[in-house]
């Protein structure tokens, strides 16, 4: 083995790495941002239904977005049935 093939393997070690450390760093912040959106969402519990209404969610819409997992951005979840809600109101009031 040269010198030159050695530095070629540890190039592609270090490749490899960067990457790993990368993904990591990714999925690290994925699971901080969720935990900050469930923790919002929990407080969002202490609403009454007349101001859950005004946003566009429900109560069970809050409890099918915490059930997620805990890897799993709830807020995508809760953002989600209320675009679904809105768009079935829309669709009612054209008929």
């Amino acid at each position: 083995m040269t010198t030159t093939t050695r530095m070629i393997e540890v190039t592609g070690f270090t490749r490899s790495i960067a990457a790993f450390a990368s993904q990591a760093a990714t999925l690290v912040k994925q699971v901080i941002v969720a935990r900050r959106n469930r923790k919002t969402i929990m407080s969002l519990g202490e609403w009454n239904d007349e101001m859950l209404h005004d946003i566009g969610v429900t109560r069970a819409d809050l409890h099918s977005a915490i059930g997620t997992s805990l890897l799993d951005d709830p807020s995508e979840r809760l953002g989600a049935l209320a675009d679904v809600r809105s768009r079935v109101r829309a669709a009612r009031s054209i008929i």
